[in-house]
């Protein structure tokens, strides 16, 4: 059984991730995002959502990703996730902590239902061999008693 830490993903899903976030790459894609997107997004949405355009907006600290990377099946589609310029959003460390404690929970829960569904399917494969097998036995048996 994979060992899992608090958010609920295995351990080489944290390192996958952690790879990712102490790249070069990634380092440089914050800085080009950050400089791209000054202010931070989630505020500008929040001041013309209550009709105040450019309310109180905060200057980004964060570069957050939209999709979470960690939600991704294989290390190729979370290296294509935390990469991608569309899935990435300048925050404020407000907004970024507000927008994580929205999602926390679903983002484990996403990782652990994806796991249960994997072990779903590896259980109904392993038993239609056992009931394919059991058919061929009960066929052999059946053609040596003609």
């Amino acid at each position: 059984m994979k060992k899992r830490n608090w958010r609920g993903v295995s351990d080489k899903v944290a390192k996958d991730k952690s790879e990712i976030y102490n790249s070069r790459k990634w380092k440089q894609l914050t800085i080009l995002k950050k400089r791209a997107n000054p202010l931070c997004e989630q505020c500008i949405k929040d001041g013309e959502a209550i009709g105040i355009p450019g309310g109180y907006v905060k200057s980004v600290e964060c570069v957050h990703h939209i999709i979470p990377i960690e939600t991704a099946r294989t290390k190729e589609e979370m290296r294509r996730l935390a990469f991608d310029w569309n899935n990435l959003m300048s925050l404020c460390k407000s907004c970024h902590a507000r927008i994580h404690k929205e999602l926390g929970s679903n983002t484990a829960k996403i990782v652990r239902q994806r796991a249960e569904a994997r072990q779903d399917r590896w259980a109904d494969n392993l038993m239609s061999k056992f009931v394919k097998q059991e058919d061929n036995d009960s066929d052999h048996q059946g053609q040596e008693g003609s």
